[in-house]
């Protein structure tokens, strides 16, 4: 894994969130609801929770992180699974990416020890609208715990605060 410099990956994440978001739609009005978070059931599995804030998600997806320095030309960062619900959800949503809740299907396994990298974010099929997009490096990931929520770029929030704060951008702390 390399060091990781925040504008970087910022600019990765915004590239992913966008790309991502565009579907059949312009990126350019993609609109941003609610927060993706990552942390852990009581066995250590990653969870995705997603505060939808007045949306409906029903796609989440994990892609693996590229390192732009040393990427070819026109390279895009690999999926590693997508979540895809049967219907749209509008209240809080908690999915293991390890073993996914009835209603959900997974396109492949998702394997944390296989991952360095990567970057999640929950989307609505039917619209341009996505939450914020979490990049966890393996590093970040051994933060979280069933009380600890990894949010945004490695920022660890109780699950209190993310219960509190997701739908409250006034609210949230600036990036560093």
């Amino acid at each position: 894994m390399t060091a990781r410099t925040p504008h970087r990956t910022t600019a990765l994440g915004a590239l992913l969130l966008l790309s991502a978001a565009a579907g059949c739609g312009n990126a350019v009005n993609t609109e941003i609801v609610g927060m993706t978070g990552l942390t852990a059931d009581a066995s250590g599995a990653p969870v995705v929770i997603v505060a939808p804030c007045g949306g409906a998600v029903d796609r989440i997806t994990v892609h693996k992180l590229i390192d732009l320095a040393s990427a070819t030309p026109g390279a895009t960062t690999p999926l590693v699974t997508e979540l895809r619900a049967s219907t749209p959800h509008t209240d809080l949503i908690s999915v293991s990416l390890v073993d996914p809740a009835p209603g959900w299907s997974a396109s492949a396994p998702f394997d944390p020890a296989m991952q360095d990298r990567i970057n999640i974010a929950a989307f609505a099929s039917d619209a341009d609208r996505t939450t914020t997009s979490l990049v966890v490096t393996r590093a970040d990931y051994e933060q979280v715990s069933a009380d600890r929520v990894l949010v945004r770029e490695a920022e660890v929030w109780t699950r209190a605060e993310f219960d509190r704060r997701a739908c409250d951008p006034a609210t949230w702390p600036s990036p560093s």
